[in-house]
């Protein structure tokens, strides 16, 4: 088996994780937003995006930033000062 068939294997479904919080950020802060990268079913990259309170679109920024991120596979933790409501996230 070469290099290039272990790419071509599927890979496993694996459950995609998003995690979400209402908190108290210090006061520049709208929203904090981690997004763990998978590749070949194991993480490969971690990236973290700080949404400023004065940011004219703080709400289509934090949709936008997570929603790509799920699009892509990646798994979202976020802590934001909004309630889910307001952002479009519905609890289970």
């Amino acid at each position: 088996m070469s290099w290039l068939d272990k790419l071509r294997k599927p890979h496993p479904p694996r459950k995609q994780l998003l995690f979400f919080a209402q908190e108290d950020l210090s006061n520049e802060y709208f929203a904090v937003v981690r997004a763990t990268w998978f590749s070949g079913g194991k993480a490969c990259g971690v990236t973290e995006t700080q949404i400023h309170i004065y940011d004219e679109d703080a709400v289509a920024e934090f949709t936008g930033i997570v929603g790509t991120a799920l699009r892509a596979g990646a798994d979202v933790s976020a802590l934001c000062i909004a309630p889910a409501e307001e952002l479009g996230i519905e609890s289970t």
